[in-house]
């Protein structure tokens, strides 16, 4: 059977280790956030159909640095992962430099996508993260994964919770084309307009 997802055709371009490094360019960017192991490297794989555009790993913390996608309106840039322990003090600190650079100084930046595991949402690094983007003037979607992990049920109860006290969600799962489509649409929309 033939899926009728419409992915979104993306290329990696180029990782930058601090802002001063990125990519400069005149079009819209999408900032993909969250921690570690919210599934933000799945989520780039799925919705472009390509099982190894991201880097992915069972041990959280593999995204360390800017990470480009280009698509046909824009970019997408996968920042570090927040909050795994295993990332040295020294990695801690720089990227606590850079990020904010990023949010303070980049023209281009529409949005970001802030991915949260639905099992545990909105733990105290997401909060920041949201609060951070917030006072930057960032328009933010919280993208709640891992969906297929939890019921139907539980789901959109957290969804709804979400919803009354931090913004407008999605639920997400690599596993379930309808959440793809729906993030894909909605990226596709947002660097179109």
């Amino acid at each position: 059977m033939k899926s009728n997802i419409k992915h979104l055709d993306m290329t990696f371009v180029e990782s930058a280790a601090e802002y001063s490094q990125c990519l400069v360019h005149n079009e819209p960017e999408i900032a993909f956030v969250g921690a570690s192991n919210a599934g933000k490297s799945s989520a780039i794989n799925a919705i472009s159909n390509q099982k190894k555009l991201a880097k992915t790993s069972k041990t959280p913390g593999k995204t360390k640095l800017f990470n480009f996608f280009k698509l046909s309106h824009g970019y997408i840039v996968d920042f570090p992962g927040y909050g795994y322990s295993k990332v040295s003090k020294k990695q801690k600190k720089e990227w606590s430099k850079e990020l904010p650079k990023y949010f303070d100084h980049r023209k281009n930046l529409i949005a970001s996508i802030l991915f949260t595991d639905i099992r545990n949402p909105m733990r105290e690094m997401d909060l920041s993260m949201l609060n951070f983007a917030y006072s930057k003037g960032v328009p933010t979607l919280l993208v709640l994964t891992k969906s297929d992990k939890v019921s139907t049920t539980e789901a959109e109860a957290i969804s709804d919770h979400i919803q009354k006290n931090y913004g407008e969600n999605l639920i997400f799962s690599i596993q379930e084309k309808a959440s793809i489509q729906k993030l894909s649409s909605f990226i596709n929309e947002l660097l179109s307009s």
